[in-house]
């Protein structure tokens, strides 16, 4: 009896030790995979931006990791974008996140000027180099594409009267000022722009946020993980996650074109 209820036991053990492991090295291939990902754009980045050295010169590399000459570097490459956006002639957004700031543009002109009550700046910002960071935001970002909680139009019917006396001048009220406003801007070079409403006074409006957040990471996470079981290195995607409030958020949508331009100062 001894034997047997031995023999079953180790039946039992061997396997259970067996998942464990299998768990816990799933577990390990997964950090393992993100952290390259992240060091990976982060090399990206620096090899795509970074000064290439001219042959036979002289001028020293730690030039440009000078903390003065990156902080002018990146004042010259936030007044290079805005020129840039500028010339199109159609309405861009740019994001001041030294100012804690949000404006709509057209030829440079401010139009809309909101307050970023929070923001967010994926680690990949700090971690990369500086001066490659700020030549990669010294052209305006293009919207490719966006993801959001209110349509980019809002859809009125109305119903034309049979006569004159039916006839009623009123406009027809925007029904999404009472919709959760939030969305996600893709841009042309991999970056995600998170833009939240900063008011949770109602349950609708956190579980809105709450299911927007779940909704985008369950996608990406699917899309990593199918890259995972194919031994290939998940796409880290550097992100910018502000609020606003909800009315500002909802103007800035509405306003920036579907392809539109985006210039951003960190």
């Amino acid at each position: 009896m001894a034997n047997a209820e031995k023999k079953i036991s180790l039946a039992i053990r061997i396997p259970f030790w067996i998942l464990t492991g299998l768990f816990f090295a799933f577990i390990v291939y997964i950090t393992v995979m993100s952290l390259i990902s992240t060091s990976r754009k982060i090399s990206e980045i620096k090899e795509k931006y970074s000064y290439k050295q001219v042959e036979k010169t002289s001028i020293d590399e730690k030039f440009f990791t000078d903390s003065t000459f990156v902080e002018k570097q990146k004042e010259k490459a936030f007044i290079q974008s805005r020129i840039a956006m500028a010339e199109t002639d159609s309405i861009g957004l740019t994001l001041n996140l030294r100012d804690s700031l949000a404006m709509l543009e057209i030829n440079g002109v401010v139009v809309h000027k909101v307050k970023i009550s929070f923001m967010r700046i994926c680690k990949a910002f700090n971690k990369a180099n500086s001066f490659a960071v700020a030549t990669m935001l010294s052209k305006p970002l293009m919207i490719i594409s966006d993801t959001a909680t209110i349509q980019k139009v809002p859809l009125q019917i109305k119903y034309a009267p049979k006569d004159t006396s039916e006839f009623k001048p009123d406009a027809i009220p925007d029904t999404s000022g009472f919709e959760p406003v939030n969305y996600i801007l893709e841009m042309n070079n991999g970056i995600r722009i998170f833009v939240y409403q900063e008011e949770k006074e109602k349950s609708k409006d956190m579980y809105s946020q709450f299911l927007f957040d779940v909704t985008d990471r369950r996608k990406n996470t699917l899309a990593a993980f199918k890259r995972m079981m194919a031994f290939e290195v998940p796409e880290y995607r550097l992100y910018i996650k502000i609020r606003m409030p909800k009315k500002d958020a909802k103007i800035i949508y509405r306003a920036v074109p579907r392809n539109g331009l985006v210039t951003v100062f960190w």
